[in-house]
């Protein structure tokens, strides 16, 4: 009995050998599983086709005990170089109530020619001794055959222990796999499998092509396993081939999400599986197999395969201003390349382009991390560095705009390059060598949209049309107005008008937008504003707000191209671009109002007309003053008006002198007129009547400067024609213009006293039109008497204080001269002057007696006679 259980434990021993190391690479045999039988040498010669057969569950079971029972359940065959590779799998059912020991029981194999075979129990299975009463037990056997072996060549023996026999072993049955059976599992079907001893359904969700270049195309594998164990099936020993209808084999990649396999009992997990194949090779009836590595000598064991669906040829290859769909985890991700700025420079050019996705499904999705390249006809890739998509997940609807530069050897002609946006990498993970095995990483990645670029913005000098932006705050429509180069002090100020509506049908709040400015290849760095022309960011449906992009530059700088941009901040780093304006630095001159001529300025609602009501000519000694009166009337339905205005004087030549301006705090109402007066120097040098007034609106600290804020630029501005206006000299003191005063003296009288002092009294009116608004009047009425002997004196008055507003008011003063203590009648002329700033001009004059009814009267004295009486 010793001797026997001696020899029994060799037997044993002998047949838990593991199975020889280094199984090569698997190469590719089809196993053809349609068989058609020979023509018959009948006179009809009638062709029959055997039905397909994709189970085992018709082989009848072989009894092991009179209640036992083993089954073939699974057989696959896998080529190689030196052989195939065959493994089986044997499911022993123990219906008995005492344990079933399995070293009483083992396997065979012999071809129909009488080879034999000697099986071995994969590593895995080498343990499993019993099969517990009422259970069932899954042995998985391999063994290596000739290359020609078929599997219905094959008989495979179920061998118990017998000492009666004379080899002491005794054959229970035998299974024949029939020759219609294929192991490929048809297309859409699942294939249970046992991995790492739980039991997974396999199952194929579709196949991909995406184009490559230098001929070759990628192919990507969906696959979905399902672990109906009840035990957590990790990261099992598994790789994956793609079997071509021709024989030949393709390693498939997991991607860097599928590497790791990790499925609770009853879970799910998709995988991605990724080759690189020369376009040559056709792939329609390609088989899936699925291998695993067992031992230390990682023997690679056929475990499926599976019938691959017809190719999707996805076309992620688009033309300009066409929209992408991804798909990520079945969810659609719509990208669209939206523009494209092309900046060139010494033979090279940047390129930035901006793309929009959105998520057009039903789930939030954790956009991938894409990388971004721009390759050109001759296959240079030129890769482009971003970190938008780091973090970047979208909910259901969300819009999400991205900003990619590059620079590019070139002359700019983006007809001739394209946007590629390919699979992720794990560049932690990854490695160069182009064989490496999924454990390092994922190494494929390929197009999953390539883009043509759309026409440039960056040609032309005109400004653009309204753009459409949509994101998560609403619909916009984005427009510039204009643009301008404006004087100021010893720089220049370069403004553009930028108009935003709301394009949706809800109020929307705007989210916060920054300027940026480009000069030739030089970004602005420094001051660069952003102006609102109103105080809120809320924009009902349809409303329109108008905002300024401006920054100061050298007065002397030439610009030969000038680009500037209005982008939405989205976080300190991160900008997303609206709209651009490209121009050639040719800055268009400023909007002319010509003489006589108004503009109204503003919306519907906050309309403002504006007009220069006269010129003033000032002269001086050494220099002159040009005086301007400029009316603003406000238009609209409320108190309204434009904010503190800033003006130069601008010469024929191209001289610019800043004025002096001098504007009520209050704005006026309905109707109502607001004048802002305007002075500086000029050199007697100056021709008056070429004379331009720039007019804008001042700003300060972001905002429209108002009330005694002092601005710091201006913008919006128009060009005024300011001609002088000829005043001509009134013969008279009846309603002098005194704008917007008006000024009669009813009566003037200077009364002799017969001393040196002549009191003078005026009777006069003064009016003020009360509808308009104006600030401080600068202005001073000087009022000189001219006497018969030449001698001039003056009283200088002010409107509103010296001369009040009225009817019947009196004014009264003295001169004095020791001349008049002997006048006794006689003429003078009184004379009005405008005096602004010193400098003066005649306005009226008229000539007076003088009044003698003050005068002292003189005594008559008689003759003194002599007193002789002679």
């Amino acid at each position: 009995m010793n001797q026997k259980k001696m020899f029994v434990s060799l037997l044993a021993s002998a047949m838990l050998i593991s199975s020889t190391a280094g199984i090569a690479m698997a190469a590719s045999t089809t196993n053809k599983t349609s068989a058609t039988s020979s023509n018959s040498s009948t006179s009809k010669k009638t062709t029959i086709t055997k039905q397909v057969v994709h189970t085992l569950g018709n082989l009848s079971a072989v009894k092991v005990t009179a209640r036992s029972s083993v089954r073939l359940t699974d057989v696959n065959i896998l080529a190689q170089d030196d052989g195939n590779v065959v493994t089986y799998t044997l499911s022993y059912k123990n219906n008995d109530s005492v344990p079933m020991m399995m070293l009483d029981y083992w396997s065979k194999v012999k071809t129909k020619g009488g080879t034999s075979f000697s099986p071995k129990l994969i590593a895995k299975d080498q343990e499993k001794k019993t099969v517990a009463p009422g259970s069932t037990v899954d042995l998985t056997y391999v063994m290596k055959v000739g290359r020609e072996v078929k599997l219905s060549d094959l008989n495979f023996l179920i061998v118990k222990w017998d000492f009666s026999q004379a080899n002491y072993e005794r054959t229970l049955g035998k299974f024949n796999v029939p020759a219609s059976y294929s192991i490929t599992t048809p297309v859409g079907k699942p294939k249970t499998v046992r991995l790492s001893d739980s039991a997974v359904k396999v199952k194929v969700s579709g196949i991909k092509v995406f184009p490559g270049e230098d001929k070759k195309q990628y192919v990507k594998i969906g696959v979905n396993l399902n672990n109906i164990s009840y035990k957590l099936l990790e990261n099992p020993n598994i790789k994956w081939i793609l079997r071509t209808p021709s024989g030949t084999n393709y390693p498939l990649t997991p991607d860097k999400d599928s590497t790791s396999v990790s499925i609770q009992a009853q879970a799910n997990k998709a995988l991605s599986l990724m080759a690189s194949l020369p376009t040559s090779v056709k792939l329609q009836k390609s088989e899936l197999l699925l291998v695993e590595e067992q031992g230390e000598e990682k023997s690679v064991l056929p475990v499926a395969a599976l019938q691959l669906p017809e190719a999707s040829k996805t076309n992620v290859e688009v033309a300009a201003n066409q929209p992408n769909i991804i798909s990520i985890e079945g969810q659609r991700l719509s990208t669209l390349l939206e523009s494209a700025k092309v900046r060139i420079d010494d033979g090279e050019y940047s390129l930035n382009l901006q793309m929009k996705l959105k998520n057009e499904g039903k789930k939030a999705i954790k956009v991938p991390t894409y990388t971004f390249e721009v390759r050109n006809n001759d296959g240079t890739a030129y890769p482009i560095e971003t970190k938008a998509l780091d973090t970047l997940k979208l909910n259901p609807g969300d819009i999400k705009t991205i900003k990619l530069s590059v620079t590019l050897q070139g002359d700019g002609d983006t007809s001739k390059i394209k946007l590629y946006v390919m699979s992720p990498v794990d560049k932690a993970e990854s490695t160069e060598s182009a064989t490496a095995s999924p454990i390092n990483g994922f190494v494929f990645s390929y197009p999953v949209g390539v883009y043509a670029i759309p026409e440039s913005v960056s040609s032309g000098d005109g400004l653009t049309t309204e753009t459409v932006i949509k994101n998560n705050k609403g619909t916009f429509g984005v427009s510039f107005g204009s643009l301008q180069r404006l004087p100021w002090l010893d720089s220049d100020i370069v403004a553009a008008k930028v108009t935003i509506r709301n394009a949706g049908t809800k109020t929307v709040q705007l989210p916060e937008l920054e300027a940026s400015f480009m000069i030739d290849s030089a970004e602005i760095e420094g001051d660069k504003k952003l102006i609102y022309t109103q105080s809120g960011k809320l924009l009902g449906a349809g409303m329109t707000t108008e905002a300024y992009l401006l920054t100061k530059i050298p007065s002397e700088l030439r610009i030969s191209r000038l680009e500037l941009s209005l982008n939405e901040k989205v976080s300190e780093e991160e900008t997303n671009e609206w709209i651009t304006l490209n121009t050639s630095g040719l800055i268009p001159p400023l909007s002319y109002v010509g003489n006589g001529k108004t503009y109204t300025s503003g919306t519907a609602d906050k309309e403002t007309e504006m007009g220069v009501r006269r010129t003033i000519r000032y002269p001086g000694t050494s220099s002159d003053i040009v005086y301007t009166e400029f009316e603003m009337t406000n238009k609209s339905l409320r108190q309204s008006g434009l904010g503190k205005l800033v003006g130069y004087f601008k010469t024929a030549d191209g001289q610019y002198y800043r004025a002096t301006a001098k504007q009520a705090d209050s704005k006026p109402g309905p109707g109502q007129k607001s004048i802002v007066t305007f002075w500086a120097r000029l050199p007697k040098s100056v021709t008056f009547s070429d004379l331009r007034l720039v007019v804008g609106e001042g700003i300060a600290d972001n905002k429209f400067v108002t009330g005694e804020g002092e601005a710091t630029a201006y913008v919006n501005a128009l060009a005024f024609e300011v001609p002088p206006t000829s005043i001509s000299v009134q013969g008279s003191l009846t309603n002098i213009d005194l704008y917007p005063y008006s000024w009669t003296a009813n009566s003037v009288r200077a009364y002799l006293a017969g001393s040196s002092s002549v009191q003078i009294d005026m009777n006069y009116s003064l009016s003020r039109n009360e509808e308009i608004e104006m600030g401080e009047n600068e202005h001073k009425l000087i009022l000189a008497i001219t006497d018969q002997t030449g001698k001039t004196f003056e009283k200088e008055v002010t409107l509103g204080t010296d001369l009040k507003v009225g009817s019947n008011q009196t004014l009264n003063w003295s001169i004095e001269d020791s001349i008049y203590e002997k006048l006794r009648g006689g003429s003078y002329r009184l004379t009005v002057y405008d005096q602004f700033q010193g400098q003066r001009i005649r306005l009226a004059e008229q000539s007076y007696g003088f009044d003698i009814t003050k005068l002292p009267k003189e005594e008559f004295e008689l003759p003194t006679f002599p007193s002789n009486g002679l």
